[in-house]
């Protein structure tokens, strides 16, 4: 069950160093607000409505970094690994080459909630934080700095446990990240938590964003702004995340609706 195999870079330090902190990642779609790259050992939370189309800006921030040549760790709460892999194609991206070489991660953290053993290489037997902590720790050396953890829905991990524990484990959790360089993505659902969790969670980020569902001018529309970005400016607007046949994803300024 571990999150990936032996590859050629070899042990990371602990700590990052100069050329390490200088690793730099354009982030799709994201990259539309923030207007600079992701640095390497950098944390992004995402808040989205349970019924928006968060798991459609996911698809395609990963398809565009894979083309990028980004490595990515996709960690999948929310559907099949054979669905997901399914709405890339139709996406254009063939995933089995990035995931022969490992550029690419799928592990499985859906199956076990249906009662059957994953038939995936990656997997997770629970959500359990020991359990979380022990795959992650195991694994954690085995990655590039400025290759990206993306966890889709960390609400079920929160939920599998009290929000005190969480709380303390999320901080050396990502924190291990960050030491390390990765780029860690973590989507929470809104509205199912604590003020409390929520704040320390993004407090401990260095971006925030929110994706909602709401009622623009008679029709329910999928709206996405950066809350924040620690140390530069970044576009706090409202943008209409549109969802193509494709299953590509575009952004249009709020106030261009409504000047129409």
């Amino acid at each position: 069950m571990l999150l990936k195999g032996p590859q050629p870079f070899g042990q990371l330090s602990a700590c990052l160093t100069e050329s390490e902190n200088t690793v730099q990642v354009e982030l799709p779609v994201i990259g539309q607000l923030v207007h600079r790259p992701i640095k390497a050992g950098q944390v992004l939370v995402f808040i989205f409505d349970a019924d928006s189309q968060w798991l459609m800006l996911v698809l395609n921030m990963v398809a565009g970094m894979l083309r990028n040549g980004t490595e990515v760790l996709y960690i999948s709460t929310s559907r099949q690994l054979s669905d997901i892999r399914d709405n890339f194609r139709r996406n254009g991206l063939d995933t089995s080459p990035f995931e022969t070489d490992e550029r690419l991660v799928l592990s499985d953290a859906f199956t076990f909630k249906t009662g059957r053993q994953s038939t995936e290489k990656y997997h997770f037997p629970s959500l359990n934080i020991a359990d979380i902590s022990l795959i992650s720790s195991k694994s954690l050396d085995l990655w590039a700095p400025g290759s990206v953890r993306l966890f889709d829905n960390v609400s079920e991990v929160v939920e599998a446990s009290d929000e005190k524990s969480f709380l303390k484990f999320y901080r050396t959790w990502i924190s291990r990240f960050v030491t390390k360089g990765r780029i860690v993505i973590d989507g929470f659902v809104r509205g199912v938590h604590s003020d409390a969790l929520y704040t320390s969670v993004m407090t401990g980020a260095d971006g925030v964003f929110e994706l909602r569902t709401e009622e623009i001018e008679g029709q329910m529309e999928n709206t996405l702004r950066a809350r924040a970005f620690k140390g530069a400016p970044v576009d706090t607007s409202k943008y209409i995340l549109r969802v193509g046949e494709d299953l590509s994803v575009s952004l249009e300024p709020t106030k261009k609706k409504s000047q129409s």
